[in-house]
């Protein structure tokens, strides 16, 4: 198990709590872009597909706050799913400059196969972790994030 790894003489469970979340968002990334490699997708684009899915229309700057990052990071990744034909872009009837981004057809085929390999790697993950623990860590896990908001 990883906790081998913890640092030494740093004790409570809040930092304990914090360093397994740090290390499970890796592990867990590490597993997603293994599946989605031969998608011929990244892990950042599987983010932005997923605020959009299946038929929302955000903008580059409302995808980056949600999603937490930069707009220019969202814009390069927007961009690269334009490329690819994945995503387009709309008019914004609230802003002429920041046009809505959408999920074409093909974009919204690929994030169903994605989902399909999210639940298939979940079940494994999850198999032997009962429901009510589950519940109990969702839980737990959404007071940290609305504390952190």
């Amino acid at each position: 198990m990883y906790m081998s790894d913890f640092p030494d003489k740093i004790d409570g469970d809040a930092y304990r709590i914090t360093w397994l979340i740090r290390r499970l968002f890796r592990v867990m990334g590490q597993v997603a872009a293994g599946y989605l490699e031969d998608l011929d997708v990244t892990s950042t684009d599987r983010a932005v597909m997923e605020l959009v899915y299946p038929d929302k229309r955000l903008s580059v700057p409302d995808i980056a706050r949600r999603y937490r990052v930069s707009r220019q990071h969202v814009q390069v990744t927007v961009n690269a799913l334009m490329e690819k034909g994945l995503v387009t872009a709309m008019d914004n009837p609230h802003h002429k400059r920041s046009p809505l981004i959408a999920l074409e057809q093909e974009g919204r085929a690929l994030f169903e196969t994605i989902l399909a390999r999210d639940q298939d790697a979940l079940d494994a993950v999850f198999a032997d972790i009962p429901r009510a623990d589950r519940r109990q860590a969702r839980e737990t896990l959404e007071k940290l994030l609305n504390n952190l908001s």
